[in-house]
């Protein structure tokens, strides 16, 4: 729509300029103006990097002379009309990159002030910094989170780090333990001056929270602030992305704005779970998508509950008549939660385990429509090796297969025929304190530029002493190659692992554990 507004925007000034009166131009064949050398897209680091193009113009009218304009807008604006800045009346232009790391449009205009007629091109502009492009490893000495940037300038393979990198820029080191990071293009604030769609980077910790600015890795806010009315209690759970609405839990309440909205980027009233306001706790794991209502797990009554955009209290299921799990009152305790797919077939895989009988485990299958929500049930055995998993990580989209931990191994289980298989042996000594799979594109393919940085890795994050490792594998039919791609190493504990570049948004990673 954003384009769609420019280009018509473009087309009426294209109309109102060739339809002046002009006695030689209403005898004149049909112009045809073209030009040369500009590619249609680039991607350049702010303050660092110059467009530099000089391109070539010609014309079918012999006597053309032309005059030039280059411009440049913002793209992903909401709320306000985006405002195309002159930057150049020549036809070379050597300019230096001062806008924030965003995606812009470069707008060359040629008009032949014979004719009076014009030829707009434009080109995609991706606009970096020091931080929107590498590995975030997110870790904890036990007590403080920080984080540390991989830097990845010509590949997806890292050349060389930087520590602690939320400390170097803001002063101080988040408190607690390092749980999740989350990464949004649709949250406001008004770092600019205005409330805009900000590209923000969202670290939560078992004690506290941040959300910064990938431009420059500055707190936009702590966490009392992220509230109209900050909580009493700072007990972060997670912060998530679904229903067009973003949402946080904290002290097993639940907060959330819609995004669609004008907002300030601040999480509103606690939600409550019903008219009577019954007591409730969620499970910190959940299940959502961007488009979709997001799935919680309440473990006071053991019950799934889904949430939209603009209400004020969870919202009850309608469960599937060929459901094999209640949805409310399951007596269950919630192990693990998580999306499986997204598109087109949006599900997820639950662990749960009976409060009255702890010997009972099962899979659980879920198809979140909130007026058809279906469980479909594998009831574990003992002899199987999922069922003494500590740790789980599924695979988005790929193939039917979930990855878990048990000790110092990791295992797969194909969904589709329970076929169990060791996939990994890590070290003796080290402790697994991470696993998750993530890719990019999430579907699709990447431009030319950003093929380099394409990726499909399942990481593992250990610990020894107080030193990290994160080892990424490739896998070929859901199993793990021998040999990592990439390993990382620093000091601290993992806590979560996301590549970052100026081409993601919103829904390129699941927002679940």
């Amino acid at each position: 729509m954003k384009n769609r507004n420019y280009l018509i925007f473009l087309l009426l000034t294209v109309m109102i300029t060739s339809c002046k009166k002009d006695k030689i131009n209403d005898y004149q064949p049909n112009e045809i103006i073209t030009i040369k050398g500009i590619e249609e897209r680039y991607t350049k680091m702010s303050l660092a990097d110059k467009i530099t193009l000089d391109p070539e113009v010609s014309s079918t009218d012999p006597k053309a002379e032309f005059e030039y304009m280059w411009g440049i807008y913002e793209t992903n604006v909401q709320g306000y009309a985006p405002k195309l800045d002159t930057i150049a009346r020549t036809k070379a232009i050597n300019y230096l990159i001062k806008q924030d790391a965003k995606g812009w449009v470069l707008v060359f205009r040629a008009t032949n002030k014979n004719t009076g007629f014009s030829k707009y091109v434009t080109s995609d502009i991706n606009v970096t910094t020091l931080f929107t492009r590498g590995w975030y490893v997110m870790k904890d000495n036990g007590n403080e989170t920080d984080l540390d940037l991989f830097m990845t300038p010509a590949s997806i393979v890292p050349e060389s780090k930087r520590e602690d990198v939320f400390s170097l820029v803001n002063g101080r080191k988040l408190p607690g333990k390092a749980m999740l990071m989350n990464y949004y293009t649709n949250y406001k604030s008004n770092v600019g001056g205005v409330f805009v769609n900000t590209k923000s980077l969202f670290l939560i910790t078992d004690k506290d929270a941040s959300v910064v600015n990938i431009n420059t890795l500055k707190e936009i806010n702590g966490f009392n602030q992220m509230f109209y009315q900050a909580p009493g209690i700072k007990a972060p759970g997670f912060v998530s992305d679904g229903s067009q609405a973003n949402y946080f839990m904290n002290n097993g309440q639940l907060y959330g704005f819609y995004t669609m909205s004008i907002n300030t980027g601040q999480f509103g009233q606690r939600k409550l779970i019903d008219e009577s306001n019954s007591p409730y706790h969620l499970s910190r794991y959940f299940l959502t998508a961007h488009n979709y209502d997001p799935i919680f797990f309440d473990e006071v009554s053991s019950s799934f509950f889904s949430a939209d955009g603009s209400g004020d209290a969870l919202n009850a299921l309608v469960e599937d008549e060929e459901t094999e799990m209640k949805a409310t009152h399951n007596n269950k305790k919630l192990l693990f939660m998580g999306a499986k797919s997204l598109y087109p077939d949006y599900h997820g895989y639950a662990v749960l385990q009976d409060k009255t009988d702890a010997a009972l485990k099962i899979l659980t299958r879920i198809n979140p429509d909130p007026y058809s929500f279906k469980l479909v049930n594998d009831t574990l055995k003992t002899t199987d090796k999922i069922y003494h998993a500590s740790r789980y990580a599924l695979i988005d989209t790929d193939e039917n297969v979930i990855y878990f931990v048990v000790g110092n191994q990791v295992w797969s289980r194909n969904l589709s025929n329970k076929f169990e298989q060791l996939q990994y042996t890590i070290p003796a000594g080290e402790e697994i304190t991470f696993m998750r799979h993530r890719r990019n594109p999430p579907f699709g393919s990447l431009s030319e530029q950003e093929k380099p940085y394409e990726y499909n890795l399942i990481m593992i994050g250990t610990k020894t002493g107080g030193n990290y490792t994160v080892r990424m594998f490739k896998k070929t039919s859901g199993n793990l190659l021998p040999e990592p791609l990439i390993t990382l190493k620093g000091k601290g504990s993992v806590g979560d692992v996301m590549y970052m570049a100026p081409s993601m948004g919103t829904d390129t990673y699941p927002n679940t554990y």
